[in-house]
């Protein structure tokens, strides 16, 4: 195969948005008149850079920007410049690239849902000594510090719709309301337990939308003659079942799908259970016990819309997030770059350049993935490729020009079926 990524497609799409970074600049008041020591492409690239190789200090980061501009400055004068105007600025950019689309088309097209969100939060760890700032939760030996990146994205086409920094004691329940505020009418809305809330289900209906969760052990689930799960399960000699069910104290009306978990993992879920039951010496729950030999789900997708095994099918491509979580960090020395005592606003702005580079990783993606659709990429081999890419830039106008090589970032050849095949026949 020897075509590669349209040239003009990406070159459209980089230049509209690092056209902008001079006047979001400005916006944001980081940049108030012209100087030949400093400009928002420059600074940008050079924060990009710092996360890249994990190297962040002042006098990295001003040594970065002296190569992208006319005329070096000093460490100390950058320093000056990161702040809360720069923290804005960069907030403004991620925002910007957030609302551009680059993909031009769906890869995997959908006769009931118009996107399919799929969302999960990582946590990156800092230094103990910015607990003030950045407090996490304890681990029983002192405090600790740390942030969390929630990332939501469209299955279907790859695009990411939401990207936002949290502190990491905020939980993934509250997170998820930011999701739910961009909701369509046709959408579906991946849940994981860690989303769970009756509440924010409620709303996604009330858009003309669709959810599709697990269920905490902790949820109470019945039928509507008011009988337990656990009764149903423990009767039923079925690998699956569906039913209308009423879920938690609120009896929220959904459909139930529980698919028989294989005794290997039902085993596994069980011997975890015990152990941390003795870590604290009490006895496990008989009815969450129970549960573990089961794959639980409530939606309110009708099974006209879809079948059981076909909504377990779909669930299971949420892993895709986790690899682009998993690229993301293997691209990048973020944790080496925020492993340091210094101000707010420094740290900030590298975690939000870090956002950018998982932005531009994603859409660089989904554009290729459009263009090559006979090809299932990894989204880790390119975002190393991206990564070392950038590396090799003095100006980020410069990005237009990135063409791999496809075959260079072909999925490696394995027995299981790629992203995009699970998904079709999911939607089959």
């Amino acid at each position: 195969m020897s075509k590669t990524i349209s040239g003009s497609k990406l070159a459209d799409c980089s230049k509209s948005l690092f056209a902008q970074l001079d006047s979001l600049a400005r916006k944001s008041k980081l940049v108030v008149r012209h100087s030949p020591r400093f400009s928002a492409s420059g600074f940008t690239l050079a924060l990009l850079k710092a996360v890249i190789i994990g190297k962040a200090s002042f006098t990295q980061l001003a040594s970065n920007l002296g190569r992208a501009e006319i005329k070096s400055g000093s460490r100390q004068a950058l320093w000056a410049r990161i702040n809360n105007r720069a923290v804005s600025f960069l907030l403004l950019t991620v925002f910007r690239a957030l609302s551009q689309r680059w993909g031009s088309q769906a890869v995997v097209v959908s006769s009931v849902f118009t996107r399919i969100l799929i969302e999960d939060s990582s946590q990156a760890k800092l230094p103990k000594s910015n607990a003030e700032e950045f407090p996490a939760h304890g681990n029983g030996k002192g405090s600790t510090a740390g942030c969390k990146c929630d990332l939501a994205f469209d299955l279907l086409t790859g695009e990411p719709v939401l990207q936002s920094l949290h502190l990491a004691t905020t939980q993934d329940r509250d997170l998820g309301k930011d999701l739910v505020d961009l909701v369509q009418k046709g959408d579906l809305v991946l849940r994981d337990m860690g989303y769970f809330s009756l509440d924010e289900f409620g709303r996604i209906e009330s858009r003309g939308a669709f959810w599709l969760s697990r269920v905490p052990v902790s949820v109470k689930i019945s039928d509507p003659q008011g009988r337990s799960i656990e009764s149903i399960l423990r009767r039923s000699k079925l690998k699956r079942i569906e039913a209308e069910v009423l879920v938690g104290t609120a009896l929220f009306p959904a459909r139930l799908v529980a698919v028989r978990a294989t005794p290997q993992l039902a085993g596994q879920r069980r011997r975890e259970r015990r152990q941390k039951a003795r870590e604290i010496g009490k006895q496990p729950c008989k009815d969450a016990l129970l549960r573990d030999g089961w794959h639980l789900m409530i939606t309110n997708v009708q099974s006209d819309q879809m079948g059981t095994q076909q909504l377990f099918d779909l669930y299971a491509t949420r892993w895709q997030i986790e690899i682009t979580f998993r690229a993301w960090k293997q691209s990048t020395y973020l944790t080496e770059a925020l492993n340091r005592r210094s101000n707010p606003c420094h740290l900030q702005a590298l975690m939000l350049a870090a956002f950018l580079l998982l932005i531009l990783t994603m859409k660089t993606a989904s554009l290729l993935q459009c263009t090559y659709q006979d090809i299932a990429l990894s989204i880790e081999k390119l975002a190393i490729n991206l990564a070392s890419f950038i590396l090799e830039l003095n100006s980020l106008q410069r990005f237009c020009a990135y063409k791999p090589d496809p075959r260079h970032l072909a999925m490696d050849t394995r027995s299981r079926q790629s992203l995009q095949e699970t998904t079709l026949l999911a939607l089959s």
